[in-house]
């Protein structure tokens, strides 16, 4: 195909057919589930390369607060693969971002096995952060913590901030803020709507607490942030956590990242759904 004049702009609901049609090889692309969602969406863009009526990739990004700005859903039809599109069109949205003074921070989140995007976002200039392994629970019965009464729940906003900024030690080195969704861990980042949603416990010895929030990537997850490795040593850890999942509404599976160490030490891993694990990048901008 002669490709003649690429061309770059912002998709909008109407582009939804010709996402439809590009030859990705992805099964049930969720972004496709959530265009239209996407593009209306202040916090979201997703943009399109375009040679004539031919949309060659597709890329976007989602902006959390405190101005951190994070890469994604980067889509290449196969059929005209290898010419650098990923490349491109994240490059362009890259230095687009850059020009808004409200962007503090822009990031990219990919699995460690997937080299081509690593090429992408490392020709972009963003730099490896930390390498999470985001594991959701799928056996409980197989989990063997140590024993021990669930900690007690913190209810105050402005204990909760306490707890956060008493952090001295992060092995996980950032916050996952949501599933798949990891940042630096700064005040901005954690709005108290954010902390008002999110559960804290702390353990009876007041030297551990962990934080629990619901997010939804098409299943419900009950995604755990803890920033220690010792989640089998502590006596009613997983207490605290199938309590709580017990306690929802709606059908929810816990999900935790480990860091790599963290990971190392899961007694057994056929209690998790184990994927690949995921490596941050990111540059802070101004």
């Amino acid at each position: 195909m002669n490709q003649g004049l690429l061309q770059m702009r912002k998709l909008t609901e109407d582009d939804i057919t010709l996402v439809r049609e590009m030859q990705t090889n992805i099964d049930d692309d969720y972004v496709i589930r959530i265009f239209p969602k996407l593009v209306q969406s202040d916090s979201n863009a997703v943009y399109g390369l375009f040679s004539q009526n031919n949309l060659l990739a597709i890329g976007g990004y989602t902006v959390f607060p405190g101005g951190y700005a994070m890469l994604g859903r980067l889509r290449s039809d196969h059929r005209y693969l290898s010419k650098g599109h990923g490349t491109e069109i994240l490059s362009y949205i890259k230095r687009e971002l850059e020009k808004d003074p409200s962007i503090k921070w822009i990031g990219a989140n990919t699995n460690v096995a997937n080299i081509g995007a690593r090429r992408v976002i490392e020709k972009l200039g963003l730099m490896p952060i930390t390498k999470l392994h985001s594991l959701p629970v799928i056996n409980k019965c197989l989990i063997s913590g140590t024993e021990g009464e669930v900690w007690n729940r913190v209810e105050e906003l402005e204990r909760k901030r306490t707890l956060i900024n008493s952090i001295q030690e992060n092995t996980l080195g950032i916050y996952p803020y949501e599933c798949y969704y990891p940042f630096p861990l700064t005040p901005d980042l954690l709005t108290d709507e954010h902390l008002n949603q999110s559960a804290f416990f702390e353990n009876h010895s007041k030297n551990r607490f962990m934080v629990i929030k619901n997010d939804q990537k098409h299943d419900w997850f009950a995604q755990v942030k803890y920033f220690w490795d010792d989640h089998f040593d502590q006596p009613g850890f997983w207490e605290t956590i199938f309590t709580y999942t017990e306690q929802q509404p709606e059908e929810i599976k816990a999900w935790v990242d480990f860091s790599q160490q963290g990971y190392e030490k899961i007694p057994t891993t056929e209690a998790f759904e184990v994927t690949d694990a995921w490596i941050l990048y990111g540059n802070w901008i101004n």
